[in-house]
């Protein structure tokens, strides 16, 4: 029995949402943002690049285009100020569920990058990957209607 795969999407899982956790509500929201753009660009740009890309590096494939498209939209959406002030009430249960999220939506969209082979390999021999994989559209809506969420849910500030 190989047990590399379950270890790896529960620490994804866990980890995401640790991170969440420390970040913060402002945080977290743009790393649900960056997640989605990310998966955006990732999906939709990874191959057009690749042909053009491809020309000058062999080395260079599709997987790992889209995964530094992943990060990098990731990335930009992290950094930035936090635009409420101490003022406004900061809850500690929605970055941890936007960060659950995150996990398993990542996961799901990771395997989608994977090349075909790997992809195969993973998904007959796993169940978590098989599940994480037919659940990814599933987990980006749940995705997009927490962020809607934790935009509308925002409490009065204090006075």
């Amino acid at each position: 029995m190989n047990i590399g795969f379950d270890i790896i999407f529960f620490a994804t899982i866990i980890g995401s949402a640790a991170v969440c956790f420390v970040l913060g509500e402002e945080k977290s929201q743009r790393l649900m943002i960056g997640t989605l753009v990310g998966i955006l660009a990732s999906t939709q740009l990874a191959e057009p690049i690749e042909k053009i890309v491809s020309a000058k590096a062999s080395f260079i494939n599709q997987s790992n285009i889209a995964i530094a498209l992943l990060a990098l939209a990731v990335i930009i959406c992290l950094l930035g100020k936090n635009v409420r002030d101490s003022k406004w009430p900061k809850s500690k249960i929605k970055p941890v569920i936007a960060g659950l999220l995150v996990g398993f939506v990542l996961i799901g969209y990771g395997l989608a990058l994977l090349s075909d082979s790997s992809f195969n390999r993973l998904v007959t021999e796993q169940n978590l990957a098989a599940i994480a994989y037919n659940m990814r559209l599933v987990s980006l809506a749940g995705l997009m209607l927490w962020l809607m969420a934790s935009y509308l849910l925002v409490g009065k500030a204090k006075r």
